[in-house]
């Protein structure tokens, strides 16, 4: 079954921060990922100064142009998995709370190797907020929709 992501609003932009992309679609979100996941954050341990977010994977949506602009492809994430987020800032992720996330592989050696950074650093996150999920990080310069929402569910 294939879950696609389709589009609730429209954009704003704003600016801050910096990093060498800035989005300007999901779907050019999407090409420098390679999961798309819908999940649970059921745990979080510190690494130095950097949180690791485990997420319980409820929905595994599909994008047309996922992974395009990667050159390694990981396995497929799949509903029922676990997988490992990394984050270097302050976590945008919070113990309970549901999101929608782009990861992209850590490339990475040891443990680190099989977790995921946010694509984008935080431009890939949005929390459920209803039946839609919005974005957390509206000021980081990208133009991204700040609502979207997921069309289908992983038990049709």
């Amino acid at each position: 079954m294939t879950v696609t992501i389709a589009l609730a609003t429209g954009c704003t932009q704003t600016s801050s921060g910096s990093r060498a992309t800035l989005y300007e679609s999901i779907d050019a979100l999407a090409a420098d990922s390679a999961a798309i996941v819908v999940g649970t954050v059921s745990g979080q341990t510190d690494d130095g100064d950097t949180t690791i977010s485990t997420i319980e994977v409820i929905n595994a949506p599909d994008n047309p142009t996922l992974g395009q602009n990667l050159t390694q492809q990981n396995s497929p994430v799949s509903v029922g998995d676990t997988v490992e987020v990394r984050q270097m800032t302050a976590p945008l992720l919070t113990v309970d709370d549901e999101y929608l996330l782009f990861l992209t592989p850590t490339e990475l050696s040891g443990d680190a190797a099989d977790q995921y950074f946010v694509t984008g650093a935080d431009a890939g996150i949005y929390v459920r907020d209803g039946d839609e999920f919005r974005r957390v990080a509206t000021d980081s310069g990208d133009t991204l929709p700040d609502v979207i929402s997921i069309a289908g569910t992983a038990s049709e």
